[in-house]
C-alpha cells in the first residue's frame, strides 16, 4: 500500500474517532432519484459507501459534512453521525480533476481530502453536459466557508485534467 494511501486512511480513522455530530444535511426540494438500497455489511470492500437518494432538480440545495472523498472531483456529503445510506454522492461541476489512472489523479484526491474531509459544505445541484446526474452521483457546485471547492482546488495548485477538462493550450 502506498504511503499516501496509508496517510489518508490514518487521517480518516483519526477523524472518525474524533468527529462529533454537528450538522444534518438539509434538502429544500423533495425531487430525488432513488439510489439502490444497500446494507453496510453487504457491500464489497472498496465499494462506494454513499447510497442516499440523489437530488436531481437544478437549483436544489443541500448541505452536510464531507464524509468520503472518492477522487479529486467527487465526494459524499451527509450528517456527521449518519450511515452511508444518508450520504449524497456529488460530482463537482466546477473542477475536473485528473482521473486515478492519469498523472496527478492521486494527488488531486489527496488535496480534496485535505481541503474538505470532515468539514461542512453547502451544495447546489448544477446541470452538466449529461444533465444533473451521472452514474450514481448528483452534479453540484459545493462551497466551503462560501468559497467554491473548484476555486480552492485551483488555489491549492491542483491541475485540472480529467476526461471533461477543457484543453486551453
Amino acid at each position: 500500500m502506498r504511503l499516501q494511501t496509508k496517510m489518508i486512511l490514518l487521517g480518516l480513522a483519526l477523524c472518525l474517532g474524533a468527529c462529533t455530530p454537528n450538522a444534518e444535511p438539509r434538502r429544500q426540494d423533495a425531487d430525488v432519484t432513488e439510489a439502490p438500497a444497500q446494507e453496510e455489511a453487504a457491500r464489497a470492500p472498496g465499494e462506494d459507501p454513499c447510497t442516499a437518494d440523489l437530488p436531481t432538480r437544478a437549483g436544489t440545495e443541500f448541505a452536510g459534512i464531507v464524509r468520503h472523498v472518492i477522487d479529486g472531483d467527487s465526494l459524499c456529503v451527509g450528517p456527521a453521525d449518519g450511515a452511508g445510506s444518508t450520504w449524497i454522492e456529488v460530482r463537482l461541476m466546477d473542477f475536473d480533476a485528473p482521473e486515478h489512472n492519469q498523472a496527478g489523479g492521486a494527488d488531486a484526491e489527496a488535496a480534496l481530502y485535505r481541503i474538505v474531509f470532515g468539514r461542512q459544505v453547502e451544495c447546489v445541484v448544477t446541470p452538466g453536459r449529461s444533465g444533473t446526474r451521472s452514474w450514481d452521483r448528483t452534479h453540484a457546485v459545493c462551497r466551503l466557508d462560501g468559497e467554491p471547492l473548484g476555486d480552492l482546488m485551483r488555489a491549492a495548485g491542483v491541475p485540472e485534467g480529467g476526461n471533461g477538462a477543457q484543453n486551453t493550450d
